[in-house]
């Protein structure tokens, strides 16, 4: 079910976690001149913000007395946990990051324990389209607690969807992966095939962008791979390969297969392996080159 927009937002926000995409969910607030408060231990990507709407407190115990409500954007289960265990004031955590299940529900309970509130809201995008509005959240907790979390969530994206219970966010946002894997890939496995066949790249993404056969990932990553445009601040391999796990245990615990996953996930681990860790997935397409001896 789609959130109910509603800008008008009376709380004090905190952003936990300002690396590349806590930083780019911030630039969002600032853009809409909403003052908020940040903290993160390396000032790497969070130096640049303007300093006239955003507070950057070094003392973790001070941030928390300035906010009710603090989105958490972390890169690790023992971030999160930590956070949560260590925890004095009364607030409501909205918990973006894409973590396992079990972490976020053991979150939840040390959060319980301390009378604080938490939403599981995952984001689906990346820098490129947090700096755009565009990041998509999958919504999930008590019904009090979402209807507060999505008018902060309506800042910085442009869809808000409300999956029911406290965990169905992340259970949506790693099934959703794995559509954004398998799409990559194939995407890669068509263009390598039709230009060996002859085809032009440029004509094969325009005769089928926009038909049935597409999709958002052929549209917007399989243009990088026309363009061989793979430095874009995108997403580069190590997010895939690390959410890779969760997914991998999230299907084991539930006894479903994923054959097609695995596969398209070998041209991942083929790409790290040549040198490609760096750069947008979408490089994946020298993967496929190499393999069928095809050079444009």
């Amino acid at each position: 079910m789609l959130m109910e927009i509603n800008l008008n937002i009376n709380h004090k926000i905190g952003i936990l976690g300002l690396g590349v995409l806590g930083s780019a969910i911030a630039q969002c607030f600032i853009d809409k001149k909403i003052n908020i408060f940040g903290f993160d231990i390396s000032s790497k990507f969070y130096k640049n913000l303007d300093k006239n709407f955003i507070t950057i407190l070094d003392d973790i115990s001070k941030f928390y007395t300035k906010c009710n409500i603090v989105i958490t954007c972390l890169p690790s289960e023992e971030s999160l946990l930590e956070v949560t265990k260590n925890l004095n004031s009364k607030i409501l955590f909205i918990e973006t990051s894409t973590l396992p299940l079990e972490c976020k529900k053991l979150a939840k309970s040390q959060l319980n324990l301390k009378d604080c509130k938490i939403v599981d809201a995952p984001l689906s995008g990346n820098r490129l389209a947090a700096l755009e509005g565009k990041l998509s959240s999958y919504l999930s907790g008590m019904k009090n607690d979402k209807s507060i979390a999505s008018n902060v969530l309506n800042i910085f994206c442009h869809k808000v969807t409300d999956v029911g219970d406290f965990g169905n966010g992340i259970v949506m946002k790693l099934i959703g992966n794995i559509l954004n894997l398998v799409h990559n890939a194939v995407t890669a496995e068509v263009l390598t095939l039709g230009m060996k066949s002859g085809l032009k790249p440029e004509i094969i993404h325009e005769a089928i962008s926009g038909t049935f056969s597409s999709s958002g990932v052929f549209e917007n990553r399989g243009k990088l791979m026309v363009d061989q445009d793979f430095e874009k601040e995108g997403m580069n391999f190590s997010t895939p390969l690390k959410d890779s796990k969760f997914i991998t245990e999230l299907s084991r615990s539930n006894l479903v297969a994923l054959p097609i996953y695995q596969v398209a996930l070998q041209y991942y681990y083929s790409a790290v392996a040549n040198g490609l860790g760096d750069k947008d997935a979408s490089s994946i397409i020298r993967i496929l080159e190499r393999n069928t001896n095809f050079r444009r």
